[in-house]
C-alpha cells in the first residue's frame, strides 16, 4: 500500500513538474516594480529636518485634545524658542516670553520635546479698548480621534526643560 501511495505522489509531483509555467511578473502587473526594487526601501536622501504638525486628541474622545497646561519658565536668551519640529536644528517659527500660558499637547518619544498650542497675549503697546480678549484654541474639550492641530491659535514645539506644569 505504502509503494502504491509513493508512486502516485512521484507521479503528481512529475505531471506538476511537466506542466506549462508562467512567470509571476505575467500574473501580477504591479511585480515590475518589485523587481526593480525588491526591497522596496528607498534611498535616504539627507535634509535637514522638517516640520513636525503637533497633535491633539492623544488621551482619545473622553479627555480634552490637549491634556495639560504649562507656563513658560526663564531661558537663557530671555524668550523661550518655538521650533517647528522636535529638533535643535529644526527652524525657529516664534518664541514666547516667561509667565505665559500654553497648552501641552503631545511629546516626544525622548520626553525632551512638548508640543504645544498657545495664544499670543495682546500687545500691551495696543490701545485701552483694543487689549484682553483671548482667543478659544479649541483644545479644552475632546476631539473625536487624533489629528494635526488646525485651529485658530499657534503651535510647535518647545524643549521641555524650560516648562512648569501647571495642571494635568
Amino acid at each position: 500500500m505504502n509503494r502504491k501511495l509513493l508512486a502516485v505522489s512521484l507521479l503528481c509531483l512529475a505531471t506538476i513538474g511537466c506542466s506549462d509555467s508562467s512567470k509571476v511578473s505575467d500574473d501580477l502587473p504591479e511585480s515590475s516594480a518589485y523587481l526593480e526594487n525588491p526591497t522596496g526601501r528607498t534611498e535616504r536622501v539627507e535634509t535637514g529636518p522638517s516640520a513636525k504638525p503637533v497633535r491633539i486628541g492623544e488621551g482619545g474622545p473622553r479627555f480634552d485634545a490637549c491634556q495639560s497646561t504649562g507656563e513658560v519658565g526663564r531661558h537663557v536668551s530671555g524668550s523661550l524658542p518655538v521650533l517647528s519640529a522636535p529638533f535643535d536644528a529644526a527652524e525657529k517659527i516664534d518664541s514666547l516670553s516667561a509667565g505665559q500660558t500654553i497648552h501641552i499637547c503631545t511629546r516626544s518619544i525622548d520626553q525632551q520635546w512638548l508640543g504645544i498650542v498657545y495664544d499670543k497675549p495682546a500687545d500691551p503697546t495696543a490701545a485701552e479698548g483694543d487689549a484682553g480678549t483671548t482667543v478659544d484654541c479649541g483644545v479644552s474639550s475632546p476631539v473625536r480621534a487624533k489629528r494635526n492641530y488646525d485651529g485658530p491659535c499657534k503651535s510647535g514645539w518647545v524643549e521641555s526643560t524650560y516648562v512648569v506644569l501647571v495642571a494635568g
